[in-house]
């Protein structure tokens, strides 16, 4: 039998203390991956009926070593790696399906903040890349960010392999830019998105 909902309370407490272990990996992003084990095992947890304190352990491996290798990943890719899986939920969550952000997305003298002003550039690029997706990847975000409803387990599966898709659509497209201006001579680098993602009046 598959406890869902006691598996989702063990990997929220679980994500949180591990994500104080590691500052800037974000707990969500920590609970998503350890829900996808448990999905991606499921036939392992439906058998075995794992007590909460094994779950705790199972789940801290798993939470320990994603932080682990995120926490690589930016330090060693610090000059090209420019969004995580945790910017862009962000910016699904608080800006891309918020109409008067894309109202003042046209101009840059808005009054908006220059941590807003970040996003305003990448929301164009966040169409582009949401606009790639399939249908199906498509829809579970917009459930998700735009209409705020629970996902069932599959389409929180769907849900994280769908931030994933769109994160490497961005930072390929990131690196592309970059090699591009490389070969051109010039010294711009890609523009590190701000954790600040809010507006200012």
């Amino acid at each position: 039998m598959m406890h869902w909902t006691k598996y989702t309370k063990i990997a929220t407490a679980v994500a949180r203390r591990i994500a104080d272990e590691y500052p800037g990996i974000e707990a969500e992003d920590i609970q998503q991956q350890i829900l996808l084990h448990v999905l991606e095992k499921r036939s392992t947890y439906e058998s075995a009926d794992y007590p909460d304190g094994q779950l705790r352990n199972n789940f801290r491996k798993i939470g320990v070593s994603y932080a682990g290798r995120e926490r690589y990943a930016y330090i060693y890719h610090s000059a090209e790696y420019v969004y995580t899986s945790s910017e862009i939920r962000q910016l699904f969550e608080r800006a891309f399906f918020q109409p008067e952000l894309w109202e003042k997305a046209p101009t840059k003298d808005d009054s908006v903040s220059v941590a807003a002003g970040g996003i305003v550039v990448a929301l164009w690029d966040l169409d582009r890349a949401y606009s790639s997706l399939g249908p199906l990847d498509a829809a579970v975000i917009a459930k998700r960010y735009e209409w705020g409803e629970a996902l069932s387990p599959a389409e929180t599966m769907r849900l994280s392999r769908a931030i994933d898709k769109v994160t490497r659509f961005l930072n390929n497209n990131v690196v592309r830019r970059q090699n591009e201006a490389k070969a051109h001579g010039s010294n711009n680098r890609g523009r590190t998105l701000s954790a600040d993602l809010a507006p200012t009046a």
